[in-house]
Protein backbone atom coordinates (compact mmCIF):
# COMPACT_ATOMS: atom_id res chain seq x y z
CA UNK A 1 0.00 0.00 0.00
CA UNK A 2 1.33 3.44 -1.00
CA UNK A 3 0.42 6.75 0.61
CA UNK A 4 -0.09 10.09 -1.14
CA UNK A 5 3.07 12.22 -0.96
CA UNK A 6 4.30 14.88 -3.37
CA UNK A 7 7.94 14.77 -2.23
CA UNK A 8 8.63 11.29 -0.89
CA UNK A 9 7.92 7.64 -1.45
CA UNK A 10 5.77 6.44 1.45
CA UNK A 11 4.47 2.88 1.69
CA UNK A 12 3.31 0.24 4.15
CA UNK A 13 5.50 -2.82 4.59
CA UNK A 14 5.30 -5.41 7.38
CA UNK A 15 2.63 -3.23 9.04
CA UNK A 16 5.11 -0.35 9.37
CA UNK A 17 5.25 2.92 7.43
CA UNK A 18 8.38 3.26 5.30
CA UNK A 19 9.24 6.78 4.17
CA UNK A 20 12.08 7.42 1.73
CA UNK A 21 13.16 11.07 1.80
CA UNK A 22 15.63 12.97 -0.39
CA UNK A 23 18.80 12.34 1.63
CA UNK A 24 20.14 10.94 4.92
CA UNK A 25 20.30 14.40 6.52
CA UNK A 26 16.58 14.95 5.88
CA UNK A 27 15.77 11.53 7.37
CA UNK A 28 17.93 12.23 10.44
CA UNK A 29 16.29 15.65 10.94
CA UNK A 30 12.77 14.23 10.75
CA UNK A 31 13.68 11.36 13.08
CA UNK A 32 15.09 13.87 15.56
CA UNK A 33 11.97 16.05 15.41
CA UNK A 34 9.65 13.05 15.83
CA UNK A 35 11.61 11.65 18.77
CA UNK A 36 11.62 15.01 20.55
CA UNK A 37 7.90 15.57 20.00
CA UNK A 38 6.96 12.03 21.03
CA UNK A 39 9.16 12.32 24.12
CA UNK A 40 7.23 15.45 25.07
CA UNK A 41 3.90 13.64 24.74
CA UNK A 42 2.82 14.83 21.28
CA UNK A 43 0.79 12.29 19.30
CA UNK A 44 3.22 11.48 16.47
CA UNK A 45 4.53 8.14 15.16
CA UNK A 46 7.31 6.32 16.95
CA UNK A 47 10.54 6.11 14.96
CA UNK A 48 11.39 2.41 14.66
CA UNK A 49 14.51 2.95 12.54
CA UNK A 50 16.36 5.59 10.56
CA UNK A 51 18.73 4.10 7.96
CA UNK A 52 20.21 6.36 5.30
CA UNK A 53 17.34 8.17 3.63
CA UNK A 54 14.74 5.68 4.96
CA UNK A 55 12.54 6.24 8.00
CA UNK A 56 10.60 3.30 9.43
CA UNK A 57 7.66 4.48 11.55
CA UNK A 58 4.87 2.91 13.53
CA UNK A 59 1.50 2.75 11.83
CA UNK A 60 -0.98 5.08 13.51
CA UNK A 61 -4.74 4.66 13.79
CA UNK A 62 -7.14 6.92 11.98
CA UNK A 63 -7.63 8.40 8.54
CA UNK A 64 -6.16 11.53 6.94
CA UNK A 65 -8.23 14.65 7.54
CA UNK A 66 -9.39 14.98 3.88
CA UNK A 67 -10.81 11.43 3.99
CA UNK A 68 -12.54 12.14 7.30
CA UNK A 69 -14.09 15.29 5.81
CA UNK A 70 -15.16 13.50 2.63
CA UNK A 71 -16.75 10.70 4.65
CA UNK A 72 -18.76 13.17 6.69
CA UNK A 73 -18.91 10.88 9.74
CA UNK A 74 -17.60 13.37 12.28
CA UNK A 75 -18.96 16.03 14.58
CA UNK A 76 -17.40 19.41 13.61
CA UNK A 77 -16.96 20.77 17.15
CA UNK A 78 -15.40 17.53 18.44
CA UNK A 79 -12.94 17.34 15.53
CA UNK A 80 -12.06 21.04 15.88
CA UNK A 81 -11.42 20.49 19.59
CA UNK A 82 -9.23 17.45 18.86
CA UNK A 83 -7.20 19.54 16.40
CA UNK A 84 -6.74 22.29 19.01
CA UNK A 85 -5.69 19.69 21.61
CA UNK A 86 -3.03 18.41 19.23
CA UNK A 87 -1.74 21.92 18.52
CA UNK A 88 -1.62 22.65 22.27
CA UNK A 89 0.62 19.63 22.84
CA UNK A 90 2.77 20.58 19.85
CA UNK A 91 3.24 24.20 20.95
CA UNK A 92 4.03 23.10 24.52
CA UNK A 93 6.76 20.81 23.14
CA UNK A 94 8.21 23.39 20.74
CA UNK A 95 11.75 24.38 21.73
CA UNK A 96 11.09 28.10 21.21
CA UNK A 97 8.24 30.00 22.87
CA UNK A 98 5.16 30.46 20.72
CA UNK A 99 4.13 33.88 19.60
CA UNK A 100 5.13 36.22 16.82
CA UNK A 101 8.30 34.30 15.96
CA UNK A 102 7.96 31.10 17.95
CA UNK A 103 7.75 27.66 16.43
CA UNK A 104 4.63 26.85 14.47
CA UNK A 105 3.66 23.63 12.66
CA UNK A 106 4.03 25.19 9.23
CA UNK A 107 3.13 22.20 7.04
CA UNK A 108 -0.57 21.95 7.87
CA UNK A 109 -1.72 20.04 4.80
CA UNK A 110 -4.67 17.96 6.03
CA UNK A 111 -2.93 14.74 4.99
CA UNK A 112 -0.48 15.45 7.81
CA UNK A 113 -3.22 14.90 10.39
CA UNK A 114 -4.90 11.57 11.15
CA UNK A 115 -8.15 11.36 13.10
CA UNK A 116 -9.37 8.18 14.77
CA UNK A 117 -12.73 9.57 15.91
CA UNK A 118 -11.35 10.92 19.18
CA UNK A 119 -7.73 11.93 18.77
CA UNK A 120 -5.53 13.70 16.21
CA UNK A 121 -2.09 12.38 15.28
CA UNK A 122 0.48 14.48 13.40
CA UNK A 123 2.75 13.10 10.66
CA UNK A 124 5.35 14.46 8.23
CA UNK A 125 7.88 16.64 10.06
CA UNK A 126 10.56 17.32 7.48
CA UNK A 127 11.44 20.80 8.73
CA UNK A 128 10.97 23.23 11.57
CA UNK A 129 8.96 26.39 10.95
CA UNK A 130 8.88 29.68 12.83
CA UNK A 131 6.17 32.29 12.64
CA UNK A 132 2.87 33.28 14.21
CA UNK A 133 0.60 30.47 15.37
CA UNK A 134 -2.23 32.22 13.51
CA UNK A 135 -0.53 30.96 10.33
CA UNK A 136 -1.22 27.36 11.36
CA UNK A 137 -4.89 28.09 12.08
CA UNK A 138 -5.53 30.17 8.97
CA UNK A 139 -3.76 27.83 6.59
CA UNK A 140 -5.43 24.71 8.01
CA UNK A 141 -8.84 26.41 7.84
CA UNK A 142 -8.18 27.19 4.15
CA UNK A 143 -7.26 23.57 3.46
CA UNK A 144 -10.34 22.32 5.31
CA UNK A 145 -12.59 24.61 3.27
CA UNK A 146 -11.15 23.66 -0.11
CA UNK A 147 -11.08 19.87 0.04
CA UNK A 148 -13.18 18.52 -2.80
CA UNK A 149 -16.35 16.89 -1.44
CA UNK A 150 -19.70 15.77 -2.79
CA UNK A 151 -21.29 19.02 -1.63
CA UNK A 152 -24.58 19.21 0.25
CA UNK A 153 -24.50 18.17 3.89
CA UNK A 154 -20.81 17.19 3.67
CA UNK A 155 -19.87 20.71 2.49
CA UNK A 156 -21.98 22.26 5.25
CA UNK A 157 -20.11 20.21 7.87
CA UNK A 158 -16.84 21.21 6.23
CA UNK A 159 -17.70 24.90 6.68
CA UNK A 160 -18.85 24.25 10.25
CA UNK A 161 -15.55 22.48 10.99
CA UNK A 162 -13.48 25.36 9.62
CA UNK A 163 -15.47 27.94 11.59
CA UNK A 164 -15.36 25.92 14.83
CA UNK A 165 -11.62 25.32 14.44
CA UNK A 166 -10.79 29.01 13.92
CA UNK A 167 -13.02 30.09 16.81
CA UNK A 168 -11.62 27.50 19.26
CA UNK A 169 -8.03 28.12 18.14
CA UNK A 170 -8.40 31.89 18.55
CA UNK A 171 -9.73 31.52 22.09
CA UNK A 172 -7.28 28.83 23.16
CA UNK A 173 -4.10 30.38 21.83
CA UNK A 174 -5.05 34.03 22.36
CA UNK A 175 -4.56 35.09 18.78
CA UNK A 176 -7.07 37.38 17.18
CA UNK A 177 -9.64 36.06 14.76
CA UNK A 178 -8.63 38.83 12.35
CA UNK A 179 -5.07 37.43 12.30
CA UNK A 180 -6.37 33.94 11.57
CA UNK A 181 -8.70 35.20 8.84
CA UNK A 182 -5.84 37.17 7.23
CA UNK A 183 -3.67 34.04 7.18
CA UNK A 184 -6.62 32.04 5.80
CA UNK A 185 -7.15 34.56 3.01
CA UNK A 186 -3.42 34.59 2.18
CA UNK A 187 -3.46 30.79 1.85
CA UNK A 188 -6.63 30.83 -0.27
CA UNK A 189 -4.97 33.39 -2.56
CA UNK A 190 -1.83 31.23 -2.77
CA UNK A 191 -3.99 28.21 -3.65
CA UNK A 192 -5.72 30.17 -6.43
CA UNK A 193 -2.33 31.21 -7.82
CA UNK A 194 -0.99 27.62 -7.66
CA UNK A 195 -4.09 26.36 -9.46
CA UNK A 196 -4.01 29.13 -12.05
CA UNK A 197 -7.20 30.82 -10.84
CA UNK A 198 -5.80 34.11 -9.57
Amino acid sequence: MNFISKRNQVYLQDNLVHKQVKDPQAAALEASILRALRGAGVAVPEVIACRGNLLVLETLPGAPLPEVIEGGGYEPHALALALCDWFAAFYAAAPAPTGAEGECRGDVNGRNFLYDGQKIYGVDFEARCHGPVSRDAGRLAAFIETYETRGGAVAEKQTALSQAFMRLFSARFRCGMEEILAQREAELEAMRARRGRA
